[in-house]
């Protein structure tokens, strides 16, 4: 995926020292089984507000390694707010 341009729609997440991730919740059932689904933003963009539904453009960029799971990241060139989908969930 190295080198390969992406676009990805979901919430923002505010991470720790302006770290900010794109989400989305996947259900398998029920809410009982949700998982958050996050996506580290790098580059120049600043974190867009909590919560605000967005879609970036931007490039795969090597995950974060973390002792729990390696986080995927994306390094973004676009961010534009939008409308949550009517379907939040994956």
């Amino acid at each position: 995926m190295k080198g390969r341009n992406f676009q990805l729609t979901g919430f923002v997440t505010p991470g720790k020292n302006g770290t900010w991730y794109v989400s989305r919740i996947g259900l398998t059932c029920c809410v009982a089984d949700g998982t958050a689904f996050m996506v580290e933003a790098r580059g120049d963009q600043p974190a867009p507000t909590k919560n605000q539904w967005v879609t970036v453009t931007g490039e795969w960029a090597e995950p974060t390694k973390r002792p729990d799971g390696d986080v995927a990241a994306i390094t973004i060139t676009e961010v534009r707010q939008v409308t949550p989908p009517t379907n939040q969930y994956e």
